[in-house]
């Protein structure tokens, strides 16, 4: 576990989004791929595109966890909706995630939402469903040749 003196977490800024670009695509490259099939990665990446993380940014609540000033996780909260919730593989585990998601909870609740919802991947939805997250439903993308990228609609109530 990682002590919160250790970890900072601050609002984005635009000269993040290099950092945090590379570090959603090595996320996904190294905790995605042992479930996810070439497809569902390509989708992924194509969705999580710098123009779309900076976008977030703009219009909602982007935070950057950061260790020894290394930028080691992010996440977005737009509106009720919670989204790009990216850790390090390397600190995955040590209690980084949620840090990070109790950060965006008490905005939302701050900002008056009385539940906030996410996609979760198959990768995250253990961890999701430890936080107190409920599955509403189990859905899918079609990312062409017949495949599924495979997620799910999942609400908390705050």
């Amino acid at each position: 576990m990682l002590t919160n003196e250790k970890v900072i977490l601050r609002i984005f800024e635009p000269a993040d989004i290099e950092p945090v670009y590379i570090l959603v695509m090595d996320t996904i490259d190294k905790s995605y791929t042992s479930v996810y099939p070439e497809e569902a990665i390509r989708f992924f990446k194509q969705y999580h595109r710098k123009e779309n993380i900076y976008d977030d940014y703009l219009n909602g609540y982007t935070i950057i966890a950061e260790l020894e000033k290394e930028i080691v996780g992010t996440g977005t909260l737009l509106g009720a909706n919670i989204r790009r919730v990216f850790v390090n593989k390397c600190y995955q585990g040590h209690g980084l995630g949620k840090l990070i998601m109790k950060e965006l909870e008490n905005r939302a609740s701050n900002e008056g939402q009385k539940a906030v919802d996410l996609s979760g991947s198959l990768t995250a939805k253990r961890f999701y469903d430890s936080l107190g997250y409920v599955t509403q439903a189990e859905k899918y993308i079609d990312v062409g040749k017949d495949i599924k990228l495979i997620y799910y609609q999942m609400l908390k109530n705050l």
